[in-house]
């Protein structure tokens, strides 16, 4: 009985102190929400509860303090404020907490949290704001990142990074040292800060700005747009309309307390080979006259404001902890605190649209921004659709300077968002598109609305799309999507090939083997169609009857055309013995289904996920001839997508493979050597043996895949060079202008190819510029190639 109640005791202890730590981190994570109390009465009463635990439970205390300043970077001035006023009343306390702060802060720097990291160093500064830290000792760190940054050698990552740490502390704690004995020290860390930033090299801004123009706003580079919105807060005497600071509140209580010198700390010696935030230019697209000038309308701050920074940062802050939960997300946005100083609803707006519409790629899914606009639309119907509206009219008004990439997600995003709006539209509005298509197909409006047209067809019924697209816009319209079967009827062109599909058709429906059905096509030649030599030699007409007549079996639904893959596979390689037969397949396969694009990009997943064709295969049909009618269409470059990403993640997955062999062969030799019986040692040698054929196995399949993706990407390389080599030589044999819409679509292609897989075309950087971007080619492509070198540098 009694080792009975001591289990009874102990786990009662157990519960009481586990509901005790929940009650606490609760207090902990709901303070500075909304109350009956004010903020100032409940931050003393939380305080009071946890001086009363903070002997026992210190270590809880102190660790929940920095992960919901982490987790909740808008209630970070509060809980700064609740150390201070903990610091009031217990002094070791205050000096504990850094020291776990500064051993929390290299945690994240090892793991390469970034934005941890500046959000810890942020709630480090503030706390000089509460009599916490030494003013002389926050220096001292900001001039160790700064130092580092400024070493020879760094790489421009690495540096930024350090010296953005430092910059987004400066808007917290510039009124701290304003007019302090360490104002002069901390002057002199800002004229090392400017001289830094000054000598930066950014030429690699042609790869990541969304307009070619700056007109009517400029495109600023984060760290210069930082720098810029901090020199006129400085101006300003450091004043900002966004910061909420409780800490004034307790201004007597907190000087009351002594300061604490922040721990030794020294940055990571390997950091060099970790990967850094990669730079980004800041989205803009409303400045202050945009807002309308009403009483009610909370005035929109300049470009160059701090407090445009400030809320911003606040944004970015609830989408980063709450992007994976839609609904939350978008309700946690309108919740923002200060947002009747601010329109927010412009600036959520451009916040949005500048994640959409970032370089190389967006930071969360392009469906992660749809829908949050969808939601926030629904939540905010009496302000923010017309504010959408306002800034959509903006883009498409400068879709003639705008990144190429960018058009063709602009213009995916915005066919989603007709989508779930019933397709209503001011449509009036476009109407100069209509016009402009019969003067100028290649004008980048008409050819913005054709490309939008063809993504809703993705989401809907050709019939439906054209009864809600007012009349004067169906020349717009794609053709109605369909097939094209060449041997449906019998000409006297296709006699003898339709003859042997109708053939292979029965012999299909008879269940018959493969042999019978090859014997049904026996009566084409084995070479071209017409006759001509084709070197390699394939039979190019079996394979167009194959290949018509499964795609015609098949094409009911994506499923079906599985089934039919899968079943006639071996037929299919039957007829296709190269690599020149394989891109004609892709050619018969287009011609098939060249009004329905959506298949057709389908049909690539198809034919790799079944190894019928080589990625090789493909991109070379893409840059074939044959296809440069369509270079200028968004469904292209999303099979070349298809394509290259199928290369990285078949690496990527034999990898995982690999190393689970390893592992699995480690604990067979483990086990071999632990056997003492013959028998069962020969047994374990045997799996042994087994498990290091696997490794083999895996080791040759990867070693395949990675010669089949560097292939890929000498490839595409290598043809976007010849293509645009080809353009420029023409134009000015021609004598003819060279940056043609045409000309600078492609580049961006280009550019946006080399930056958005930079991991693997890192990998092939020598074998680039030993081979392609050699000195010798035109200078306008050879910068796309030094643009990439400055971006990843």
């Amino acid at each position: 009985m009694e080792v009975e109640q001591v289990r009874i005791n102990r786990k009662r202890k157990f519960d009481e102190d586990a509901d005790l730590n929940t009650r606490l981190e609760e207090l902990i994570k709901r303070i500075g929400e909304k109350s009956q109390e004010s903020l100032e009465t409940n931050l003393e009463r939380l305080v009071d509860i946890l001086d009363q635990e903070i002997t026992t439970k210190k270590e809880f205390i102190l660790n929940s303090l920095v992960k919901n300043a982490i987790e909740q970077p808008e209630k970070m001035t509060i809980y700064s404020t609740l150390v201070g006023l903990l610091n009031v009343k217990m002094f070791s306390t205050g000096g504990e907490f850094l020291v776990l702060i500064m051993e929390k802060l290299g945690t994240l720097i090892d793991d390469a949290e970034w934005r941890s990291v500046q959000l810890l160093i942020r709630f480090l500064a503030d706390l000089i704001n509460c009599n916490v830290v030494l003013g002389a000792s926050l220096l001292g760190l900001f001039d160790t990142f700064i130092a580092t940054a400024a070493q020879p050698g760094v790489k421009p990552s690495m540096r930024d990074f350090l010296l953005y740490s430092v910059m987004q502390c400066l808007p917290w704690i510039g009124l701290h040292f304003n007019d302090s004995k360490d104002e002069v020290e901390f002057e002199r860390l800002l004229d090392i800060l400017e001289t830094e930033i000054e000598k930066r090299e950014k030429h690699y801004m042609p790869s990541i700005r969304v307009w070619s123009s700056d007109n009517p706003l400029p495109q600023i580079e984060y760290m210069d747009s930082l720098w810029l919105q901090i020199k006129n807060m400085r101006n300003n005497n450091w004043e900002d309309n966004w910061i909420i600071r409780p800490y004034v509140a307790f201004e007597s209580k907190l000087e009351s307390s002594l300061q604490h010198p922040l721990p030794q700390f020294e940055l990571p010696a390997d950091l060099e080979h970790t990967q850094f935030p990669l730079p980004y230019v800041v989205f803009r697209i409303f400045d202050t006259p945009d807002v309308p000038n009403r009483a009610e309308v909370p005035k929109l701050p300049r470009f160059n404001s701090i407090d445009r920074f400030l809320v911003e940062d606040a944004i970015m802050n609830v989408i980063n902890s709450k992007n994976l939960t839609k609904k939350e997300c978008a309700e946690s946005l309108l919740r923002i605190s200060g947002r009747s100083s601010m329109p927010l609803n412009y600036m959520l707006v451009e916040v949005l649209f500048g994640g959409l519409l970032e370089l190389p790629v967006p930071r969360y899914s392009e469906l992660f921004y749809g829908s949050i606009l969808v939601q926030l639309c629904q939540l905010m119907a009496d302000h923010l659709p017309q504010v959408l509206a306002q800034a959509v009219a903006y883009v498409y008004e400068r879709l003639d300077t705008m990144n190429t990439v960018l058009v063709d997600r602009f213009g995916s995003w915005f066919a989603y968002f007709l989508s779930n709006f019933k397709y209503h539209w001011t449509w009036s509005e476009w109407e100069e598109c209509v016009n402009l298509n019969r003067t100028d197909q290649n004008h980048p409006k008409p050819k913005f609305l054709k490309e939008v047209f063809l993504k809703l067809l993705w989401l809907t019924f050709y019939e439906k799309l054209k009864d809600v697209i007012p009349d004067e816009f169906v020349t717009l319209l794609p053709l109605k999507p369909g097939y094209n079967h060449k041997f449906a009827e019998v000409t006297p062109e296709n006699n003898l090939q339709a003859k042997c599909a109708k053939a292979l058709i029965e012999s299909i429906k008879n269940k018959e083997g493969l042999d019978m059905m090859l014997g049904s096509l026996d009566p084409l030649p084995d070479g071209a169609i017409d006759g001509r030599e084709l070197d390699p030699v394939y039979p190019e007409a079996k394979l167009e009857v194959v290949v018509q007549t499964i795609l015609r079996v098949g094409c009911k639904s994506i499923s079906h055309i599985s089934v039919a893959l899968n079943r006639f596979r071996d037929l299919i390689m039957a007829v296709m013995p190269n690599q020149d037969a394989k891109v004609c397949c892709l050619k018969i396969t287009f011609s098939f289904f060249k009004t329905n694009h959506q298949l057709m990009c389908i049909m690539i997943e198809k034919y790799l996920n079944f190894q019928l064709i080589e990625p090789s295969c493909i991109v070379s049909w893409i840059f074939s001839p044959y296809m440069l009618p369509h270079f200028d269409r968004l469904y292209l470059w999303q099979m070349l997508d298809t394509t290259i990403k199928f290369c990285i993640k078949r690496c990527d997955r034999i990898k995982v493979e690999l190393e689970k062999s390893k592992v699995k062969l480690n604990e067979k030799k483990e086990q071999e050597a632990g056997a003492a019986d013959p028998d069962i040692a020969e047994k374990r040698k045997q799996l042994v043996q087994a498990a290091e054929e696997a490794v083999d196995h895996y080791v040759k399949l990867l070693e395949d895949a990675e010669r089949s993706q560097k292939e890929v990407f000498l490839i595409v390389v290598q043809r976007f060079i010849m293509i645009l080599t080809d353009h420029i030589v023409r134009s000015e044999q021609e004598s003819r202008y060279t940056q043609t819409l045409w000309f600078r679509c492609t580049r961006d292609r280009l550019r946006q190819t080399l930056v958005q897989y930079r991991r693997e075309v890192k990998r092939y950087m020598v074998t680039l510029q030993t081979l392609l971007f050699t000195p010798e080619i035109e200078p306008k492509i050879l910068e796309c190639f030094t643009q990439f070198k400055g971006y990843i540098a």
